[in-house]
């Protein structure tokens, strides 16, 4: 893992930077992976405020899409990974995390084997536990704060190195006693395993799944109302599809070449908080800057980064999302 991150981040590293001269905005983003703001991209709502042309380009990595975002190719990548974002950022690339793209808190979890009878008054049978995961990740992360929560020392249980569907392949044939996982692998963990913490014991203890927006520092330093507007457009397009899904659905699918009825559950368990919300000390006001330092230590006492910054308080700059909250919302038509 150790050698995976440090291949990452050495080869955004060795890019050099263009200059933003462009007459559109280019956006980066994940093959599907929908969000509200595809809508926009098909009703053109993003280029009748921003009155100019937003070209949307499509990425299978998070790598490419940095390396993109460093050479000028894009000027916003729109719903990155935290972890990626944290190993750039500690690296010392000069990017801002300026939003929060979604929030799914639901999408990654952890599932006991039933025979392992685990219940919330049964904590202790996690004891010696065997577990399948992918070490190194978020997952891992959040998995020590959730042993911890029940009294369980995290050194106490062995880790097998599994990714989502190997994991919870695993766990269905008895080769576990836990799997955590996200993604696809969910739906086998949640059928057959007994899940250790639902969201509401995440969030007491501080445990989030997110994605973020990402600009390079000085485009935003040169173009500050273009970056605003864009967080207010895509704000105004959460609102909307948070209040009426399903009528945004065909229209986040079209440009992703994605079925509707895969966009509707690709989105199960998204959550998209008010740019107010993401103003607050739980998010943007401290939060995440929070949460970022405890996610680098952590991979630095397990080895798979090298540093952690002293504080991730400069690598988020709210300053565009505080414009973007004075701005009038779109109506998202």
């Amino acid at each position: 893992m150790k050698f995976l991150l440090t291949l990452f981040t050495l080869g955004l590293l060795s890019l050099t930077s263009g200059a933003y001269a462009q007459n559109t905005l280019q956006i980066g983003y994940f093959n599907e992976w929908p969000l509200p703001a595809h809508y926009g991209q098909t009703s053109g709502a993003y280029d009748e405020v921003l009155g100019a042309e937003a070209e949307w380009i499509a990425y299978n990595s998070s790598t490419a899409m940095f390396a993109a975002l460093e050479t000028g190719d894009i000027q916003i990548a729109l719903s990155q990974g935290l972890v990626p974002f944290l190993l750039v950022a500690t690296a010392g690339l000069d990017f801002k995390l300026v939003d929060i793209a979604v929030s799914y808190p639901a999408n990654e979890n952890c599932f006991a084997h039933p025979d392992l009878r685990f219940s919330a008054t049964n904590t202790a049978v996690l004891n010696g536990a065997t577990i399948a995961l992918a070490i190194g990740t978020t997952s891992h992360f959040n998995l020590n704060r959730t042993l911890t929560r029940f009294g369980i020392d995290p050194a106490s249980v062995e880790l097998i190195n599994m990714p989502p569907a190997q994991a919870a392949a695993a766990l269905k044939q008895g080769k576990v006693d836990i799997a955590c996982g996200w993604g696809p692998a969910l739906a086998t963990l949640q059928d057959f395993g007994t899940l250790l913490l639902d969201n509401d014991g995440k969030a007491g203890l501080g445990i989030k799944n997110y994605d973020t927006i990402v600009i390079r520092s000085s485009f935003g330093a040169d173009n500050p109302t273009v970056v605003a507007k864009f967080l207010n457009v895509t704000g105004a397009l959460n609102a909307a599809y948070t209040a009426n899904p399903a009528r945004m659905i065909p229209s986040i699918a079209a440009p992703l070449n994605m079925f509707d009825s895969t966009v509707t559950a690709s989105m199960q368990g998204f959550e998209f908080p008010s740019i107010t919300a993401k103003l607050g000390e739980d998010w943007l006001g401290g939060g995440v800057q929070t949460h970022m330092k405890q996610l680098a230590d952590f991979f630095v006492i397990l080895g798979t980064m090298d540093k952690s910054l002293d504080s991730y308080t400069d690598v988020v700059d709210v300053t565009y999302l505080q414009t973007a909250a004075n701005l009038p919302l779109i109506a998202a038509e």
